[in-house]
C-alpha cells in the first residue's frame, strides 16, 4: 500500500474509532456526537443563525436544519426571531442545553484524559502539521480556522473577566 493510501485509510478509521469512542461515552446523556458539538458551538457563538451555526460544524451538508430541529424538539435550544432583522431567527441554549453542555464537556474532558498518556510518549507536532496541510485550503480548513477563532475569542473573553 502506497503511503497516501494508509494515510487516507488511518484518516479515517481514526475518525471512525474518535466518533464510536465519543458516542458510546455520550449515550448516557441520550445524545450523539453531531448534537453534541453543535451544543458545544452553540455555547460558544450563542446567539447566532442557522447559517452560521452550519459555517462552524464540521457536518455533511453544511446546513444544519434538521439537527437544530432535534434539538429544539429536546429544549435544548430555543429559536427566536432576530431583533434587528425579523427574516432571520437566531439559536440560543435554553438553561436544559447549558447544562447539558456542561455534561458533554466533563464527558470530552474523560476521553482527552484517556488519550493524553499516548501523547505524552510523542511528538504531535508533525502530525497536527500533517492534519493541516492535507486540509490546507479547503472548505474544512476554513471551519478549522473560524473555529480556532471562536475558541481563542472565547478564551481572551474569561480572561478579562477572572482579571
Amino acid at each position: 500500500m502506497r503511503d497516501a493510501e494508509e494515510l487516507q485509510l488511518l484518516f479515517k478509521a481514526v475518525h471512525r474509532e474518535s466518533e464510536r469512542r465519543l458516542s458510546e461515552a455520550l449515550a448516557p446523556l441520550g445524545i450523539t456526537p453531531a448534537q453534541a458539538e453543535a451544543l458545544t458551538v452553540l455555547q460558544m457563538a450563542q446567539p447566532i443563525s442557522l447559517g452560521d451555526l452550519g459555517d462552524l460544524l464540521i457536518a455533511e451538508g453544511g446546513h444544519p436544519s434538521r439537527l437544530v430541529d432535534r434539538l429544539v424538539r429536546n429544549r435544548w435550544v430555543e429559536r427566536v426571531v432576530s431583533g434587528d432583522d425579523r427574516r432571520r431567527l437566531v439559536l440560543s441554549l435554553t438553561p436544559e442545553g447549558i447544562a447539558l453542555v456542561a455534561q458533554i464537556k466533563t464527558v470530552r474532558e474523560q476521553l482527552c484524559e484517556d488519550k493524553q498518556s499516548l501523547l505524552d510518549r510523542i511528538d504531535i507536532s508533525s502530525t497536527l502539521a500533517l492534519f493541516e496541510g492535507y486540509l490546507h485550503g479547503s472548505p474544512w480548513w476554513q471551519t478549522v480556522e473560524r473555529r480556532r477563532r471562536l475558541e481563542r475569542d472565547l478564551s481572551l473573553e474569561i480572561t478579562a473577566i477572572e482579571d
